[in-house]
């Protein structure tokens, strides 16, 4: 099974973000356990600040940074495979915001630790703004995983996604496993996007031939009368595989040394055809081609290979191996 390039960098991408967010939480349930054990010794409460909260929120600025590129470029990515889920522009814009605010209150705490001019008030609605701008982005992410798992029929994704809604909202009505039920969901989602990852291998065009020098050869002269004969340069064609969904999309790669218009497409052994085709040009190098087939999906079966042909204007086809992903 393949994915495109694109759809294996987004939910790459997606994984590490993942991660990261997954990371913040960690870091912050051990800086409240180490600060718990450092008042249960009695140590004054600066050198908490400066051993563990500082430290701490520090780390998870810089995290929120990380998973605000790693989820941007991964849905992205998923954007240009045709995967749009709707709101990527939103979660982006939220993280974004969110790294901000982190970034902010991290200058914030370090100053009022040194400054008595940075009052509790300023610390506070910056905490209020941070946690409202983390529950808005969380539940969006949560719903993003939704979609995404409902487009690749991964009930991980899915059901990690719900999860980790439904914590956030429980958390925000200050009912403590909330939280643990949020973190349930993230590990849920990065166990699906693993799942989807190492079940599928993404279309890539292989490494050009190599080419070895030629040693030089004689030429000879001719006389004008003489006739020759050339032969017409060989035209390399090569297909790289793809995918075949129950929508009736169909994502394909096409590796060529010629440009030509292609036509139309088939799928073999079918009554499906079609000329709704993206691009309509082939180019030199290497083209990713999104096809739509008015399909019954009834008729095709799960992880079966179908053949899918493109029919060129200079007369030529192309057979491309496509699989049926639901």
């Amino acid at each position: 099974m393949n994915y495109t390039e694109a759809e294996y960098k987004g939910l790459s991408y997606l994984r590490r973000g993942n991660i990261e967010i997954i990371i913040i939480i960690l870091i912050e349930l051990i800086a409240i356990l180490l600060t718990y054990i450092m008042q249960s010794l009695g140590l004054p409460n600066p050198l908490q600040d400066f051993l563990i909260l500082l430290p701490s929120s520090a780390i998870s600025a810089l995290l929120v940074i990380l998973a605000y590129l790693d989820i941007q470029r991964g849905l992205s990515n998923l954007a240009k495979a045709e995967i749009n889920i709707g709101i990527n522009n939103v979660i982006s814009f939220l993280f974004l915001v969110l790294s901000i605010l982190a970034i902010i209150g991290v200058v914030s705490y370090t100053l009022s630790l040194v400054l008595t001019s940075v009052t509790s008030s300023i610390l506070a609605s910056l905490q209020t703004l941070l946690e409202i701008f983390a529950f808005i982005t969380l539940i969006l992410l949560g719903f993003s995983y939704k979609l995404i798992g409902d487009h690749y029929s991964n009930n991980y994704l899915s059901i990690g996604g719900l999860v980790l809604i439904l914590g956030v909202i429980l958390f925000i009505f200050k009912l403590e496993y909330g939280g643990l039920l949020a973190f349930i969901g993230l590990i849920i989602t990065y166990i699906g996007l693993t799942n989807l990852l190492t079940i599928k291998k993404p279309v890539s065009p292989p490494p050009p031939p190599l080419q070895t020098p030629s040693a030089p050869s004689e030429t000879t002269s001719s006389t004008p009368s003489a006739e020759t004969t050339s032969t017409p340069p060989t035209v390399n064609i090569i297909s790289h595989g793809g995918i075949l969904r129950s929508n009736g999309e169909a994502f394909i790669a096409v590796s060529s040394d010629i440009e030509d218009q292609i036509l139309s497409s088939t799928i073999l052994n079918t009554d499906y055809s079609t000329n709704e085709i993206t691009p309509k040009t082939l180019s030199k190098g290497y083209n990713s081609i999104k096809i739509k087939f008015n399909i019954n999906p009834q008729q095709f079966t799960s992880g079966n290979n179908y053949t899918i042909r493109l029919v060129l204007a200079s007369g030529k086809n192309i057979d491309v191996t496509t699989f049926f992903q639901p």
